[in-house]
């Protein structure tokens, strides 16, 4: 094989999907009656579904321990891959060796993410002590390596980095911003168990919503916010508060409709995850993308700020994560029913942000970073 790197993330890939697996079994089979309070350190709310026939002998065995072990072994093949990667670019460019940046395209930014994240939750996971989590962050690394894997979609050959880019500020601008979209997975993933939970069969419709309220705001606000004419600006402004308002009015319906609604001290251990991995990761993505990103910009472009897309679609996934830690810190202390069953949709809604300022702006919006 020509690149070692692909080598190990071609057997991280496999061990990947084993630990998916071995997560997705802890996480039907080992079956509970109620969740678990933040006081019950070292147990965990379970998804609610029952193990029955063949399945009883299967919940006996200690799956979550298993998935742990499977996700350590994952990790260092994940590692390896990183650091033969780091060599083979540093063979490209002399530039890449003195700055140890494995992340200067597309193929380097999933396998990179594919160790960082998993890294993350493992300390998320041994912290709370709930391996839930692990089946979304398992998943997403799985996939991750996947489309790393596509010729088409992520070249593996070493490039170098062009010379108007090279620079200590794209090494810790891009560091600083991976590490903080780390913790929004883990939140991302903490968010969905607690939703779940909250919700069940409701969470459907919630997503599916949710979902149409982001194509219409695609599709329809920002091509016609786009055209710079007032009466088109002010239909999309219009159409925006439309969609927002709607998606609303649903939360708020399901919310108070809820026949069973589930005791809030059961479900406090998930939802401190999803606020302790939002709070840590907003100050790295916010200062790593507004902050260093500036500076790397100003040394590269010679502008701080250009209302470049990807710029603009950075500072939006802030500004959602900054409204996010403020409603659960004011509305969330007041009444505790809003913190995990409003407030967390504002985590899902900045987690899909963060997905479309990462990925969708490299593949369906030009832009000055689609060399990412």
């Amino acid at each position: 094989m020509r690149y070692p790197s692909v080598f190990f993330f071609y057997l991280s890939t496999l061990s990947y999907l084993v630990t998916f697996v071995l997560y997705l079994l802890h996480a039907v089979l080992k079956n509970s009656s109620h969740p678990v309070s933040l006081a019950d350190k070292g147990r965990e709310p379970r998804l609610g579904i029952v193990a029955s026939g063949a399945a009883g002998s299967l919940s006996s065995i200690d799956w979550g321990r298993w998935a742990t072990r499977s996700l350590i072994v994952s990790l260092v093949f994940s590692t390896l891959g990183v650091l033969f990667r780091s060599i083979e670019l540093g063979n490209a460019s002399q530039w890449v060796k003195a700055f140890f940046l494995p992340l200067s395209t597309t193929y380097e930014t999933l396998t990179f993410f594919s160790w960082l994240i998993p890294l993350v939750y493992l300390w998320v996971e041994r912290k709370f002590g709930v391996k839930q989590i692990g089946v979304f962050v398992t998943g997403a690394a799985f996939v991750m390596l996947s489309v790393a894997a596509s010729p088409s979609f992520a070249p593996s050959a070493p490039t170098g980095v062009p010379a108007s880019l090279q620079s200590y500020w794209l090494t810790t601008h891009v560091l600083f911003m991976v590490i903080g979209i780390a913790f929004f997975t883990s939140g991302f993933g903490a968010t969905l168990v607690y939703l779940w939970r909250r919700y069940q069969k409701k969470l459907f419709l919630l997503f599916g919503a949710l979902l149409g309220v982001i194509g219409g705001i695609i599709f329809g606000v920002i091509p016609l916010f786009a055209t710079l004419q007032p009466l088109k600006m002010a239909a999309s402004v219009a159409l925006l508060i439309a969609l927002g308002a709607g998606f609303g009015w649903l939360l708020l319906f399901v919310h108070r409709r809820e026949h069973q609604p589930v005791s809030w001290e059961y479900l406090e251990n998930i939802e401190e995850i999803v606020y302790r991995c939002n709070a840590i990761g907003f100050p790295f993505y916010a200062i790593g993308g507004l902050v260093f990103g500036g500076i790397w910009a100003e040394q590269a472009w010679s502008r701080y700020w250009g209302w470049d897309p990807k710029e603009t679609a950075m500072l939006v996934t802030a500004v959602v994560y900054a409204v996010y830690l403020h409603a659960r810190l004011t509305w969330g202390n007041r009444d505790p029913g809003w913190r995990g069953g409003l407030v967390g949709w504002l985590s899902v809604l900045g987690y899909f942000a963060v997905l479309y300022a990462w990925i969708g702006i490299n593949y369906f919006v030009a832009s000055l970073h689609s060399f990412v």
